[in-house]
């Protein structure tokens, strides 16, 4: 296995639940590895700041840290890889990026989501997409805590570091909702 696709994997195990924890015997049961080829890398992890731990007697339950840059690039990379060709959202905000800006989409419970700068846009990006949810990033916050789906459950088709950018902005809300540990 190649040293950074563990580590990929490693943190793909976070993507139905940013804000959950584990420990790193459970990081090595769940990808079906020994724990010191585990404990090694995630030591690294932690090192990097990627990963910051919780210290629970003798075990290490490890969270994502979502301060480090490197830790969100990383997500944006595992979104890359998840998501599969969904050329005309591109090409539409490619077409249209001098018009209005759009921050993210995602696509979560069958719908897809537009994040914008100006909520006066909406009519453009409504017409090119039928179904389509427009809101500014204040809208986004709030649907975090609301739609349970777009945190846990979804696929960032554009702007997948602006994405982790603003979920940033409520981290720690949404880890006393979402964490099994409310930490």
């Amino acid at each position: 296995m190649q040293k950074n696709q563990l580590e990929m994997d490693i943190l793909a195990l976070y993507d139905n639940n940013l804000v959950n924890v584990f420990s790193i015997n459970q990081i090595a049961k769940l990808l079906g590895k020994t724990y010191p080829y585990i404990n090694k890398k995630v030591t690294e992890l932690l090192n990097d700041g990627v990963l910051k731990k919780i210290i629970v007697g003798k075990a290490y339950l490890c969270t994502l840290n979502f301060e480090c840059e490197k830790t969100l690039l990383l997500l944006s990379m595992l979104e890359l890889n998840k998501r599969k060709k969904h050329t005309e959202v591109g090409e539409f905000i490619q077409k249209n990026m001098l018009n209005f800006t759009v921050h993210t989409v995602v696509k979560y419970n069958r719908k897809l989501l537009f994040v914008v700068e100006n909520l006066h846009d909406r009519r453009k990006i409504g017409r090119a997409f039928e179904n389509s949810i427009v809101v500014d990033k204040r809208e986004f916050l709030d649907m975090l805590f609301d739609e349970e789906k777009l945190f846990k459950n979804h696929t960032v088709l554009y702007g997948a570091e602006k994405f982790y950018q603003l979920l940033r902005i409520e981290i720690n809300e949404l880890k006393r909702l979402h964490s099994p540990l409310r930490y």
